[in-house]
């Protein structure tokens, strides 16, 4: 490995290190998780984080869930739905116990779990989607909430709660299709002066997405390469919806140019972008945004263009073969 690739990785590396000094002892919290999800999602990595289906009206579906207590004393945790929606990029909750017609149709059981310290109580989440149900994709949130601390001499009391989310598509026949595409890629550079990059994803499918991934740089200056950059977590697009994903980089990371790569993921979904990068100097500036390279943003490849380009001339040279073969009257030869 070259000396200065060497010292840039070295560089990448030292900068992401927690000063011993500095770490945090974790919280004491309460938790919910979701404990099964459907056979047919076994291998869907949002299934086990989040309640997702599709099913059709007039279907009813259950889901296991589990709350555990890290606190030092035994918790009285109340377990009710609330109502969700995705905007701005981010999966969104309403206030305290807002309805919409998902949290109309769920119920948690038991409503209110006694958790011992250092323990785990399982609870059961149920949808009945109404018969009359209308297609369309709704979002929600199992809650499992602490009562509200009133502080000695009043004030002002705190609500702790956390959650689980709910993605439910419904409608007659198969799942719509999830999908998604990077439309551009734009480098920029905070006001912090870190270098980062914004990639524009537009939700082509027919559910939401929840979006993580990495970016690569190479072909840097004197040959560098840099990365990967994690794509910073939390970027939810609705259907139809468009967004940036960002990735902030070390500001020991050169101007350039680069050749970005990004490759993002919704669940089994992948997608990728290449482009051209070179990052503004000023703090608060940008490149302006770049079209990814043909035909990258869709995650294919060109292999299966030019392998079914490649069989079609062999069909075509093996006809004319046989053509001309065909053609020939005995003692006559070829022309």
């Amino acid at each position: 490995m070259p000396l200065r690739r060497f010292l840039f990785v070295m560089v990448a590396v030292l900068s992401t290190a927690v000063t011993p000094a500095l770490a945090q002892a974790p919280a004491q919290t309460v938790g919910i998780r979701i404990l099964d999800a459907p056979t047919n999602r076994a291998d869907d990595p949002r299934a086990h984080q989040y309640i997702v289906d599709h099913v059709p009206p007039g279907t009813t579906i259950s889901r296991r869930v589990e709350v555990s207590n890290d606190t030092s004393k035994t918790q009285a945790v109340q377990l009710y739905p609330g109502a969700g929606s995705i905007k701005d990029g981010t999966f969104q909750f309403a206030d305290g116990r807002t309805p919409n017609d998902l949290t109309t149709w769920t119920t948690v059981g038991p409503p209110t779990v006694n958790v011992a310290a250092g323990a785990k109580m399982p609870a059961t989440v149920t949808i009945a989607v109404p018969a009359n149900a209308s297609p369309g994709e709704r979002y929600g949130v199992v809650w499992a909430e602490l009562p509200a601390a009133v502080p000695a001499g009043g004030g002002v009391s705190a609500v702790n709660r956390v959650g689980v989310r709910i993605y439910l598509s419904v409608g007659p026949g198969g799942e719509p299709a999830s999908d998604f595409a990077v439309t551009t890629l734009e480098a920029k550079r905070d006001a912090d002066g870190n270098p980062t990059v914004a990639a524009a994803v537009q939700n082509t499918g027919g559910r939401a997405v929840d979006l993580s991934g990495e970016l690569r740089l190479t072909n840097g200056p004197g040959g560098l390469s840099a990365g990967p950059f994690e794509a910073k977590l939390g970027t939810t697009l609705g259907i139809g919806q468009t967004e940036p994903v960002l990735v902030v980089l070390d500001k020991a990371v050169p101007a350039g140019p680069w050749d970005g790569r990004i490759v993002l993921r919704s669940g089994l979904i992948e997608r990728e972008a290449t482009a051209k990068i070179t990052f503004p100097a000023a703090p608060a500036s940008s490149s302006g945004a770049v079209a990814p390279a043909p035909g990258s943003s869709g995650g294919g490849s060109l292999l299966p263009v030019l392998l079914g380009v490649g069989v079609l001339m062999g069909a075509v040279v093996l006809t004319i073969v046989l053509l001309r073969r065909r053609g020939r009257r005995p003692g006559v030869p070829a022309a």
